[in-house]
C-alpha cells in the first residue's frame, strides 16, 4: 500500500522505506561493550599480555582506560572490514590463520553477547517504524552488519515485526555504496527501487540508494555523517528519523 512522505512541501507517493542500522535506527553505544568483548576473548586465546590487550583494543577503536570510543578506531567499520582489519593486526604479531579465529570469535560474541540490556534505539526510530507499518508501508534494513547479527539486534529491542527484510554482508557479499543490497531488498519486498526511500546516517546509505535508482535518499544526522558529508548525495537532510512526515 502506497505511503505519502512530503518532503518540502511536495508529496511523494512511495511503498517502502529502506533504513540502515546503526547511526539510524539504532545509536553506536553497544559496540563498545561488544569489541571489549570480542577483545577480552581475543586475549584469552592467544595469552595476550595486558598490554598487548590494551593495545587491540585500541586498534579495535575503544579506549581501554575509558570505554570511550576512539575516532582512529575500526568500531565503525562494516563486518567484514573490521574483521579483516583485526586479522591483520593479529597477524602483524605472529597469530596464524588469523582470519579464520577472528571470524569465529567475532560470531561467538554475537550470539552470546547480551544485546537486550545494551542496544539503544535513537530517539523516535521505534515510533516511526510503528507509523510506517500502520499506514501501509513496507521495512528493509540495508546494513554493512551482518544480517543474522541484525536480526538478533532488531529482536532484542522487539522490532522483529516491524522489520519485513534485513540485507547485511552475509547476504549480499557487495556492501554498501554499491546498490546491490539496496537491490535485494527492493526485490525481497517486491517493490521497484523508485517505489522506495533510502534512508541513512552515511554517504554510504545514500550512494546505495541513488545507484539502486531510489525515490528518494534521505541523510539522518543522528549518526556519524556530518551535513557537509551528506549534502552532496541527500535530497534531503533531517536531524533524525523521526522527523520523516507520513501523510
Amino acid at each position: 500500500m502506497p505511503v505519502t512522505l512530503c518532503v518540502d512541501g511536495r508529496n511523494y507517493s512511495v511503498r517502502a522505506f529502506l533504513l540502515d542500522k546503526d547511526g539510524t535506527l539504532i545509536s553506536f553505544d553497544h559496540w563498545l561493550k561488544v569489541m571489549e568483548a570480542r577483545a577480552r576473548r581475543l586475549k584469552q586465546l592467544l595469552g595476550l599480555s595486558d598490554r598487548e590487550a590494551a593495545a587491540l583494543l585500541t586498534y579495535m577503536g575503544v579506549c581501554p582506560k575509558t570505554g570511550q570510543a576512539l575516532p582512529q578506531g575500526i568500531i565503525h567499520l562494516p563486518r567484514c572490514d573490521a574483521e579483516a582489519g583485526v586479522a591483520d593486526y593479529l597477524t602483524g604479531l605472529g597469530v596464524p590463520d588469523a582470519l579464520a579465529l577472528v571470524t569465529r570469535v567475532f560470531r561467538e560474541i554475537d550470539e552470546e553477547f547480551p544485546f537486550q540490556r545494551y542496544i539503544k534505539p535513537l530517539p523516535g526510530a521505534e515510533e516511526t517504524l510503528v507509523a510506517i507499518r500502520r499506514a501501509g508501508g513496507r521495512v528493509a534494513v540495508v546494513t554493512n552488519d551482518a544480517a543474522a547479527a541484525t536480526e538478533r539486534h532488531l529482536a532484542s529491542l522487539g522490532w522483529d515485526e516491524l522489520v519485513e527484510v534485513v540485507v547485511g554482508t552475509d547476504v549480499c557479499p557487495t556492501k554498501k555504496p554499491a546498490p546491490e543490497p539496496v537491490l535485494l531488498a527492493c526485490r525481497r519486498l517486491g517493490i521497484s527501487p523508485n517505489e522506495g526511500v533510502m534512508v541513512g546516517d552515511s554517504p554510504t546509505d545514500l550512494l546505495a540508494g541513488r545507484g539502486a535508482g531510489c525515490r528518494l535518499s534521505i541523510g539522518v544526522l543522528s549518526g556519524l555523517g556530518r551535513p557537509e558529508d551528506l549534502s552532496p548525495h541527500a535530497d534531503l537532510l533531517l536531524p533524525d528519523i523521526s522527523a520523516l512526515q507520513l501523510r
